[in-house]
């Protein structure tokens, strides 16, 4: 039988504060169209950050079934970066014109040197739009700035 480790860990820097070392971001946006490239900004990732885990809540915001969305991020400044990604932590999905509910994404975890904004964009407007709120709650660890 093999063992097999993470090749940091023993050294990856670990900090453990009397609450523990989770840090949330959150945001909600309650767009009024769904129309095709139409962007979404729910909430500011701070620089330093390191994202593991997006939980979204939505209102179903389509009474057909076609409004689809890709989920990433742009740099608040884009003149100190990091580039956008506009399809980071998900590919076009179809969720949001579903019935209301809540999506835990999955990807592998990035950390941020600069502060960036979580985007939905719209990849496939929406048949019937429904204004509704979205809510996101992104969850990592706070190491800080390098």
């Amino acid at each position: 039988m093999a063992t097999f480790s993470a090749p940091d860990l023993m050294t990856k820097n670990r900090h453990m504060g009397e609450f523990g070392n989770c840090t949330v971001h959150w945001g909600s946006v309650t767009p009024t169209a769904g129309a095709l490239a139409d962007v979404y900004r729910l909430c500011i990732i701070a620089g330093g950050f390191e994202v593991t885990d997006i939980v979204v809540n939505w209102a179903d915001l389509d009474t057909g079934s076609a409004l689809a969305v890709k989920i990433g991020f742009v740099p608040v400044d884009a003149n100190v970066g990091p580039d956008a990604d506009d399809d980071y932590f998900s590919a076009a999905n179809t969720f949001l014109s579903g019935t209301a509910g809540t999506r835990f994404l999955t990807f592998d975890p990035i950390k941020f040197e600069r502060p960036v904004i979580l985007t939905f964009t719209v990849t496939t407007a929406a048949t019937t739009f429904a204004s509704g709120k979205i809510t996101a709650k992104v969850y990592g660890d706070g190491l800080g700035i390098k």
